[in-house]
């Protein structure tokens, strides 16, 4: 839960401990870490290529492969950019190769290419599913359903990249470049809530972090997390969390090594 922003082309998306991002090919982007705590990041890059050649495999029959030359590749694999919450399919497998790669034993190649490709797979398995949630948007064409879904996802890291900012309803729904009550409704559409409960859980989330890494106080932390008072903020984390923060950060608190001047880093890299 450090936070580390993703600054790629007209956007700002904030990736924590609790998700990834995936960004296609070419894109260009910097990170700019931001946190009270330690920050380590893990980038894996893939040779230019190999997503298409995965994904046709995905797409085509063995009949059809086996007529086609390897050298071939399939279709423009693109992927929705987006913050994602850790899940089942793609988060074990990068959790794997990050343990590896923070052992002792030397990585061999041909293990890593084929932990790369079976990661692929599942990142085109993930995209997959996504296409069914994006499926059941609103819109005629499928087409307008894609893009529905990019804008909406733009205004969810948009509120992800700002939780210590007050933010209106207006205010996020412009880089979406909808309507207010259009964004809240294919908001809610996608998401299954609004976007104030969606902000207010992750405020909640963020606050879950600095009781148990950091030794802020709650006070500097209600205001961080973007709550106006400390009893607004004291009763949320409560009705969430079945503890005042006082008593969660008891009973978790765990404190890493802090460091509050961690500001101001910036790395710069391209896909």
């Amino acid at each position: 839960m450090g936070a580390l922003f993703i600054n790629s082309v007209a956007r700002r998306v904030a990736v924590d401990d609790g998700g990834y991002l995936i960004l296609n090919d070419r894109q260009p982007y910097s990170i700019e870490i931001a946190s009270p705590t330690p920050v380590e990041t893990f980038v894996l890059w893939f040779p230019r290529g190999w997503p298409e050649e995965v994904s046709s495999s995905f797409n085509k029959t063995s009949e059809t492969l086996l007529d086609k030359s390897p050298d071939e590749n399939g279709a423009n694999a693109a992927f929705f950019e987006r913050y994602t919450p850790h899940d089942r399919v793609v988060s074990p497998k990068v959790h794997a190769l990050r343990a590896s790669f923070k052992g002792k034993h030397t990585i061999e190649d041909g293990w890593l290419e084929e932990k790369l490709r079976d990661l692929l797979a599942a990142m085109l398995t993930s995209q997959h599913a996504l296409n069914r949630a994006v499926s059941t948007l609103p819109g005629v064409r499928a087409s307008t359903r894609e893009e529905l879904w990019r804008r909406v996802n733009r205004g969810r890291d948009y509120l992800h990249a700002r939780l210590a900012a007050p933010i209106s309803l207006s205010e996020v729904a412009a880089p979406a470049c909808l309507s207010p009550f259009h964004f809240l409704r294919v908001f809610q559409s996608a998401f299954g809530q609004t976007p104030h409960q969606y902000l207010n859980h992750c405020r909640i989330e963020r606050a879950k972090f600095l009781l148990e890494k950091t030794t802020i106080p709650v006070t500097a932390i209600c205001l961080e997390c973007g709550f106006t008072s400390l009893g607004s903020f004291s009763a949320l984390f409560h009705k969430h969390c079945g503890f005042s923060p006082r008593a969660w950060r008891k009973g978790h608190g765990v404190r890493a090594d802090e460091n509050s001047n961690i500001r101001e880093v910036f790395l710069m890299g391209a896909t």
